[in-house]
């Protein structure tokens, strides 16, 4: 006959099990809806700022079309099981360093449509796991060369329709070997729609896997100076 946990054993134990019951049954963030307990959805509703309270058991939120102008270093903090963040539509001017960076099983962020200027080197840190990135239709005119460094998962980025003028040779670099050599792990990239009037070569002889390019609607200068572009998409296999 099995012999019973002394009383305070016992009561310890249903400490316990309380504390995790409540855990698991963390109330929704008022305004939004959880239709599934790893799922938050706060479309359309009129937030400022990124909702407080947010289970660190989430895997998927939706914040788009809402008003959200800021948003804070600690505001996605241990959220470490997100894997889809969506924050498109909002307002968002500016993004500080490290807000990423507890979002390592993070594989998709969505911050099309907002209003930032410029992504810094910090900005992104943390996302080793990000394979897609939608920075479209923002006002980033800036990027810094180190931006996407670390970034080894990502496959998709999106740039169109921002207004983006030069590209530093190095600026897609995802790692780099002996700080020397830099490899880009994309294999489709979006910048149409920019103010872009020239390539380096350099940007896309360290993206060995690109497949898809798209570069329509900018200002090119369609010298000698571009030509090499024409021998790459040749010879691309996309």
């Amino acid at each position: 006959m099995a012999t019973l946990p002394p009383p305070k054993m016992r009561v310890l134990l249903l400490l316990l099990q309380l504390l995790l019951l409540a855990a698991a049954s963390r109330p929704c963030p008022r305004p939004c809806s959880c239709p599934q307990p790893a799922e938050l959805h706060c479309t359309f509703r009129s937030l400022v700022s990124i909702p407080s309270g947010v289970s660190s058991e989430v895997e998927r939120i939706n914040l788009g079309f809402n008003s959200i102008n800021k948003m804070t270093d600690r505001s996605l903090a241990g959220l470490r099981k997100l894997e889809l963040l969506m924050v498109h539509g909002n307002d968002l001017h500016s993004l500080p360093d490290g807000a990423f960076r507890d979002l390592t099983s993070l594989q998709m962020l969505k911050m099309s449509y907002n209003k930032l200027s410029q992504v810094s080197r910090r900005t992104l840190q943390g996302l080793w796991s990000l394979a897609r990135l939608h920075l479209d239709h923002n006002r980033l005119e800036f990027l810094h060369p180190d931006t996407f460094q670390g970034l080894t998962s990502l496959r998709v980025l999106q740039l169109e329709g921002n207004r983006l003028r030069q590209l530093h040779p190095a600026t897609f670099t995802t790692f780099s070997l002996l700080s020397h050599f830099h490899v880009s792990t994309l294999r489709h990239l979006y910048l149409a729609d920019n103010g872009l009037t020239s390539l380096h070569p350099g940007l896309l002889e360290a993206a060995p896997l690109l497949e898809n390019l798209q570069l329509h609607g900018n200002p090119w200068n369609c010298d000698c100076h571009m030509s090499w572009l024409r021998d790459w998409h040749n010879n691309s296999p996309g």
